[in-house]
């Protein structure tokens, strides 16, 4: 598929597509409709009465192998003899909802799909593939994930419920198993650390939802104008469509997501305190969880680094690695305390910053893109191996040659220059210079 350049192309693009995506869309709404409950009764029938069908089974040797495997210990297995009947008994029920779902999300998708598929390149007698692309092969799919279901229940399960009764060799870990004194311990982090860290990641995550909502629009709307992105294939084109009008039940979701992994955030600041044996740990967990899903948050949303929240450190092996050196900073501090720092070295720290992988990245784009243009006015790549990797998306002279040619460059340049690791050229805008872009020469030290 040709990209159109300019923005009367991206314009004319958009508005002639937007018909015809409009008809494809309804017919496979159509042929979603009438495929999607027969796909659905196959999936939902299927797989339900295979895995009711078995449920007596897999509950009793369940059971059987958890109280007769070597792999656990007594108190471990006394407690999941205890808490293993809810599972099991909600077992039928999930598995009935499961299935009704993914049956109608797989009957509505496939033929929605192979709608779209039909109209792509290289397929011959596109308008009959439109109305019969998408009918049989659901149902047939369907079928597929059913014997897939009953594969799973009739020999996967026993096969690994069998490993996990074979005997411990001598070389083998130790039981698995829990120290009872611990867990009133964590217990008590659990119930203080999940009302904590529900009521401060929901605060964070609605505050920065409408970045979210309006962060996703503009890429969305950038990727439809100019058919790039998720709208530069056919097949996704629909789906791509969908974000733009569902993208706030997406952040929605987004919302919710982050509401329910809290609970599991401050669950899992009782396993820290039990891990560790410290009540303080797994309240600095807590603490942490926050900030660390802070930064997750930054890092998605194209924000700032890192997160301004206090981050404790929550592992013992971490507090004393910090403990052993800081003694020796301190004394390295104290042993050149007399030595007065010359001018250059304040210099040299303003002018070196830290070099991250993103940095490195950006480079051998911009390095790939620089170099391509140069081999493209000497001829050595042409427009048709442009078109075929646009087209085909495999090329050997820009998916192989032109990489490597710019690693080559890189190392070149880097031997000339007589440098103690790699010469690397960055560009990256800076408030700290008048031009808008400047060049900054990084070394990255190698080591062996």
């Amino acid at each position: 598929m040709q990209v159109p350049v300019g923005f009367l192309g991206k314009l004319w693009s958009f508005v002639s597509f937007v018909p015809f995506f409009v008809l494809l869309l309804l017919l496979g709404s159509i042929k979603a409709a009438l495929v999607g409950p027969v796909t659905a009764s196959i999936v939902f029938f299927g797989s339900s009465a295979v895995i009711i069908g078995l449920w007596p089974a897999h509950f009793i040797w369940t059971y059987y192998c958890v109280l007769k495997t070597e792999r656990i210990g007594l108190q471990l297995k006394i407690l999941t003899g205890l808490l293993l009947p809810l599972p099991l008994l909600l077992l039928p029920v999930l598995a009935s909802i499961g299935s009704l779902l993914g049956g109608t999300g797989y009957g509505v998708c496939v033929p929605l799909m192979a709608t779209f598929e039909a109209v792509g390149e290289g397929v011959t007698d596109k308008l009959t593939h439109c109305f019969t692309d998408g009918t049989v092969s659901a149902m047939a799919g369907a079928c597929t994930v059913v014997r897939d279901v009953t594969d799973f229940c009739f020999h996967s399960y026993f096969s690994f419920m069998d490993d996990l009764i074979d005997k411990m060799g001598d070389n083998e870990e130790a039981p698995l198993d829990i120290k009872l004194s611990y867990l009133p311990r964590s217990m008590v982090v659990a119930l203080i650390a999940v009302p904590v860290d529900v009521l401060l990641i929901s605060a964070v995550a609605l505050w920065k939802s409408p970045c979210m909502l309006f962060k996703g629009w503009q890429r969305l709307c950038e990727d439809l104008v100019g058919r790039e992105g998720p709208f530069l294939e056919t097949v996704c084109v629909p789906f791509a469509g969908l974000a733009i009008v569902l993208w706030p039940l997406a952040v929605i979701g987004g919302l919710l997501a982050s509401f329910f992994s809290s609970f599991f955030f401050g669950f899992r600041a009782g396993l820290v305190a039990y891990q560790e044996a410290s009540f303080q740990m797994g309240l600095a967990y807590m603490i942490s969880a926050v900030a660390i899903f802070d930064e997750y948050t930054n890092d998605l949303l194209y924000l700032r680094e890192g997160s301004c929240l206090p981050r404790p450190k929550y592992r013992r092996a971490d507090i004393m690695r910090e403990c052993e050196t800081e003694p020796a900073e301190r004394q390295q501090t104290g042993h050149h305390k007399h030595r007065r720092t010359l001018p250059r070295s304040k210099t040299f720290m303003q002018t070196v910053q830290r070099l991250r992988p993103i940095q490195i990245w950006d480079w051998f784009f911009r390095s790939c893109e620089l170099n391509g243009r140069i081999l493209l006015s000497e001829g050595l790549i042409t427009a048709q191996d442009m078109e075929q990797y646009i087209t085909n998306g495999k090329c050997k002279k820009l998916d192989t040659k032109l990489p490597c040619w710019c690693i080559f460059q890189c190392l070149l340049r880097s031997a000339n220059s007589d440098s103690d690791g790699l010469v690397i050229c960055m560009w990256f805008c800076t408030q700290h210079h008048h031009c808008p872009c400047s060049i900054f020469l990084f070394s990255l030290t190698c080591f062996l």
